[in-house]
């Protein structure tokens, strides 16, 4: 692994040196453009697993956009089958953060890129297996279908993605089957990798994060050869050093866009990501084997993020990713465009994680080392996808309509022990442990599935106020399960997955909407601590109806929703076996906006209420509040450009996240907490340069608090931390 890591390391280097000379010799007529403008033990089964316009040859989009969006309203939105349109003429509630934003906020992990919309909780921090892990409106998102690159899927589970590679990460919140075919209902999460530019575009920055991790990154682009006919966009990535919670990080990343203008009207598109991320120490989560034995509804008081937890040497959790898709989009008319594209990813992983078993309020818990080291997944598909507008009489057609096949293989380690290696205390100082067993890095395949998917859809529109969306997608999916000993299980369904939706636009920039989707999600495999473990469980179906309402208007914005989403329900009985029976319902409510005030400053806030209950479920779980789900959730900034200093902003920003049940038995709280994070950016100069710096100090007054990871699963919220960047464009 040292001699490995020291070849990538060269070859890192040796790249930075060629991308450094290139910018030297672009320097002399680069254009001065800076527009400001597997888990833990016994986890319930988590469902394992652009805002992108239209490519067109004629005129690709800056690199330099530096302008943050806060709602993003007139940003393009991918919506799978429905097409690509503007967010705000979507029946849908859309996130989506930009790569400024991601900069500006100096984002690094998943747990923060959405840490600003109430309805999002994160499900670990960014060394753990569980960094990539998010609940939207109450339901953990699908890791079989849950994520996507470029719109096609990628099996995301432990994988925490270069964020320095994407331009932009749209979250599609609720149900959504018509338009991705299976996945749950809390919604999609679409990484979206930045493109060539036109113009010879290149920057460097570094970066510096509590403890000690340091980062470089260099973002370059343009195009090639006569006519411009070849565009490229190049990042690579490097980070390494001590994290706050005393492990250690090393990654190399690196990403290439590429397209070819085969005519006027004929774009060939390629796109290329790598991987390699390695955390040395560090600890997994908390869990409480049995609630009733744990004797108390409360946790124990929360021990500081900077404590070092880990008690083996051998902890480490290595993951490779690679990804690549080619696609051909081709303007067929005006009002015409086709495309078809093929992905192909793999993550591999290799890990020695702790676990901790909580045993009472007094902080006392044993320490799990796992055995099975390794598991790894591959994905592919192809997708074909029709778009166009005409008009029947008086009624102008937005319609989509496509093809898909997918295929996913998943492999798990043979054996699934894990070893109690001793005794801890929170806090107290950690006793190192050891572990003289073997590691066992074998795999069988245990999981394979097929989609194929026919779609389409159209939107109505009648006059300038009225319109109407119906679709409709049918899949044909075929699952293959295997256990360790060769013993296999087929399963096949045919669902058609429905949506219908009724706007209305009483001024041009504002739409409301009522909605109905419908979607099934894989069933998920149970963990290893139950009596049916690893058994996949059969496809969930879920109904959601929403209505909403979205403003966008030059000095404000503001985006509001209320929704019901009823899902099957899946839970551990009272015989320690997890079953998928019965039905739970989630509803809330979640307003959004913003508004620019006099002297530079603008307010920005987010708010969601929801809950939801075990509808109809085995007796000791119906009627009780889902886990995991706060009732209440609300994120405040205010920024202000500073007066008689041009280019300098600052930000203060406030977050709540209220208590929420930490098991489906409804038998302890997860506490509530506030974190306060503060932020300055300063734009300058250097000759025809620009350079920006910016400081970020999150959880500001070092709170000390609990993060809800899945039923009976917590872990140790994020401390005081520090982040530096300074950025410099050619």
């Amino acid at each position: 692994m040292a001699a490995a890591t020291s070849v990538l390391s060269s070859v890192f280097s040796f790249a930075l040196l060629m991308s450094g000379t290139s910018a030297i010799a672009l320097a002399a007529d680069a254009q001065d453009e800076h527009t400001q403008s597997e888990r833990k033990p016994s986890v319930a089964p988590h469902h394992n697993g652009h805002s992108k316009p239209v490519p067109t040859p004629h005129k690709q989009p800056s690199a330099k956009s530096e302008s943050v969006t806060v709602l993003g309203h007139a940003h393009q939105a991918d919506g799978g089958a429905l097409g690509t349109r503007r967010v705000l003429d979507t029946p849908f509630s859309i996130k989506v953060v930009t790569a400024a934003e991601l900069q500006e906020r100096q984002v690094k992990s998943l747990a923060r890129v959405f840490s600003q919309d109430a309805s999002v909780i994160s499900n670990g921090d960014t060394y753990s297996f569980n960094a990539y892990s998010v609940t939207v409106r109450g339901v953990p998102l699908d890791d079989y279908n849950g994520y996507k690159i470029n719109g096609t899927p990628f099996f995301m589970t432990t994988v925490e993605l270069p964020l320095e590679s994407f331009e932009a990460v749209q979250l599609l919140k609720g149900a959504s089957g018509f338009m991705y075919g299976f996945n749950a209902p809390g919604g999609i999460i679409d990484f979206q990798t930045k493109k060539p530019t036109d113009a010879r575009t290149f920057s460097f920055d570094a970066g510096y994060s509590s403890g000690a991790v340091g980062s470089q990154h260099i973002d370059t682009g343009g195009r090639l050869f006569r006519n411009d006919i070849v565009g490229y966009r190049l990042n690579l990535t490097h980070e390494n050093g001590e994290t706050y919670n005393g492990s250690h990080v090393t990654r190399f990343s690196g990403s290439l866009s590429t397209d070819v203008r085969l005519a006027h009207n004929l774009l060939w598109t390629a796109d290329a990501i790598y991987q390699d991320r390695q955390v040395r120490g560090g600890v997994q989560d908390f869990f409480i084997d049995d609630p009733s034995a744990y004797g108390s509804n409360r946790l124990p008081d929360a021990i500081s993020g900077h404590k070092n937890l880990t008690a083996s040497p051998a902890s480490m959790f290595t993951s490779h990713t690679l990804f690549v898709s080619t696609g051909l989009h081709w303007d067929i008319t005006k009002n015409w465009t086709a495309r078809i594209d093929y992905s192909h990813s793999m993550d591999y992983r290799r890990y020695r994680g702790e676990w901790m078993s909580l045993q009472d309020q007094g902080g006392n818990y044993d320490t799990y080392m796992s055995t099975n080291p390794g598991s790894w997944a591959q994905y592919d598909q192809v997708q074909a996808i029709l778009e166009g507008k005409f008009r029947t009489g008086f009624i102008r057609h937005d319609f989509t309509m496509g093809a898909a096949w997918q295929g996913l293989s998943k492999y798990l380690p043979y054996d699934s022990d894990y070893v109690n290696i001793g005794g801890q205390n929170l806090y107290s100082p950690i006793v190192s442990r050891s572990y003289s067993g073997s590691w066992d890095t074998a795999t069988y395949r245990n999981y394979r599935s097929d989609q194929v998917g026919l779609f389409g859809s159209d939107t109505l529109t009648f006059d300038k106020h009225w319109s109407l969306l119906a679709g409709i997608r049918f899949t044909d999916f075929h699952q293959l399960t295997w256990t360790s000993a060769g013993t296999k299980t087929a399963l096949r369904t045919t669902p058609l997955t429905p949506t219908a939706a009724l706007m209305f636009h009483p001024w041009k920039d504002t739409t409301i909407y009522a909605s109905y989707v419908q979607a099934l999600e894989n069933g998920g495999t149970v963990g290893d601590t139950y009596k049916n473990a690893r058994e996949t469980l059969p496809p969930i179906r879920s109904d959601q109806v929403e209505v909403g309402a979205k403003i966008a208007r030059q000095t404000w914005d503001l985006t509001g929703a209320l929704y019901r989403i009823t899902r099957g329900a899946q839970y551990a009985n009272a015989d320690n076996v997890y079953v998928s029976n019965g039905t739970v319902t989630y509803q809330g409510a979640e307003l959004s906006g913003h508004v620019d005030l006099p002297f530079g400053i603008t307010l920005t806030d987010s708010l969601g209420a929801e809950g939801g209950k075990y509808s109809k479920a085995d007796a000791s779980v119906k009627g009780n509040k889902i886990e995991g789900i706060p009732l209440f959730q609300n994120v405040f900034q205010l920024t202000d450009r500073i007066p008689g200093v041009p280019g300098l902003s600052a930000t203060a920003e406030v977050h709540y996240t209220a208590s929420m049940w930490g098991d489906s038995s409804n038998s302890f709280h997860v506490p509530s907490y506030t974190l306060l994070n503060l932020r300055a950016s300063y734009r300058t100069s250097i000759g025809r340069h620009k350079v920006t710096l910016r400081a970020e100090l999150d959880n500001a007054t070092n709170l000390h608090y609990w993060g809800f990871l899945a039923s009976d699963y917590f872990f140790v919220g994020t401390p005081r931390a520090v982040f530096l960047n300074a950025r410099f464009d050619l």
